[in-house]
């Protein structure tokens, strides 16, 4: 009799197999989040397919990439095409914004495609604020600029796209490290002690890995504390505070009350 195969060991073979899409692997991992409880599993693998486009959540960094910001345009007679463009020839409000730094914000499976929609060739993507760009540096009358863009070469976004497969690994490795022999889908606590070890960020822009405690939700409880397993106890200060105080104002009533008298 065939066993059946787990979430885990899906996700295994899928992640494993270089020439399968990463798109439908997160949505493995979504789920595999959601029977585990975990919010942060659930939130980065979502914003991955999605992409950080119009979104108020930080790019992470190594979807930071080099790419050249070039620009189309006229000068005279003459057409020109992907001529760099200098940080001088930015209007000051452009300039901490755009350069030669890209953060790719486009989710994995749009990457995918812009990879496959030509291959080997350069893809342009232009910013958000391109067209104003233009026709500010189209003020000189010797230029008109008709495009800005960055030339992004394929093999920069296929970099960003191998950090993510990496990522996906790096959890079944460590759910698989957590898990004993035989069982078939990682507990709560398992997968929050892998996200300690793996280097993925999560909407506020902090990295998984974290040195402080964890809050772990079991399906019936409150969420705890834990620190490598071991829950935390935090000295009660505000209650020490608080007596203190209510005994020197009990006190001073006191002392009050003795004079009258």
């Amino acid at each position: 009799m065939r066993l059946r195969r787990s979430r885990l060991d899906r996700l295994e073979d899928d992640v494993l197999n270089e020439s399968r899409p990463l798109a439908p692997i997160l949505r493995q991992v979504i789920a595999l989040g959601g029977h585990a409880h975990s919010e942060p599993l659930r939130t980065w693998a979502l914003r991955e397919l999605q992409g950080y486009e119009g979104t108020d959540v930080p790019i992470p960094d190594y979807r930071r990439i080099a790419a050249p910001l070039v620009m189309d345009g006229l000068t005279g007679r003459f057409q020109f095409q992907k001529q760099p463009v200098s940080m001088f020839d930015l209007p000051d409000f452009a300039q901490e914004s755009l350069g030669d730094v890209l953060r790719l914000g486009q989710g994995v499976g749009q990457i995918e495609s812009l990879i496959a929609r030509q291959p080997g060739q350069t893809v342009q993507l232009a910013p958000a604020m391109a067209a104003e760009v233009a026709v500010f540096m189209s003020q000189n009358p010797s230029r008109q600029v008709l495009r800005l863009y960055w030339a992004v070469h394929p093999s920069a976004m296929e970099g960003v796209l191998d950090q993510v497969r990496t990522r996906l690994v790096q959890l079944v490795g460590e759910l698989r490290a957590a898990m004993p022999h035989g069982q078939q889908n990682p507990t709560p606590d398992q997968v929050a002690q892998a996200l300690q070890n793996i280097n993925i960020v999560t909407g506020d822009h902090s990295s998984v890995t974290v040195t402080a405690p964890v809050a772990v939700a079991h399906r019936r409880g409150s969420a705890r504390a834990e620190i490598g397993g071991a829950a935390q106890r935090t000295f009660p200060w505000r209650l020490v505070v608080w007596t203190a105080l209510a005994t020197l104002v009990t006190a001073a009533a006191v002392a009050a009350w003795v004079t009258w008298l």
